[in-house]
């Protein structure tokens, strides 16, 4: 089976380091300043997103689809809410400077 295999992890490790890559990318083109606390809330949220989509699949898988689906949107509603209050708090102490009117 191909998700318990070793290949499907590995090509699951290799997605995550091109998505912590990214992320620094993009980061660094917005002008945020990326502290290791930051960084560290990035990658709890990340991985409640993805738990709230295994929890999707798991219980799709024993039968209980509905409950399922509730528990992910919930979830997902979640993560949202706290990813708005990321978003801003990365960028806090940007290096971006605002041009003002005069």
């Amino acid at each position: 089976m191909f998700f318990g295999g070793d290949v499907f992890w590995m090509l699951m490790g290799v997605i995550l380091v091109l998505i912590g890559f990214a992320f620094k990318a993009f980061a660094e083109d917005r002008g945020w300043v990326l502290t290791w606390w930051k960084g560290l809330l990035a990658l709890i949220w990340y991985g409640m997103v993805c738990m709230s989509l295994y929890t999707y699949g798991t219980l799709a898988g024993e039968n209980e689809a509905s409950a399922g689906l509730k528990i992910m949107l919930f979830g997902l509603v979640i993560c949202l809410i706290l990813g708005v209050g990321l978003w801003r708090l990365m960028g806090v102490g940007s290096k971006s400077v605002k041009k003002s009117e005069a």
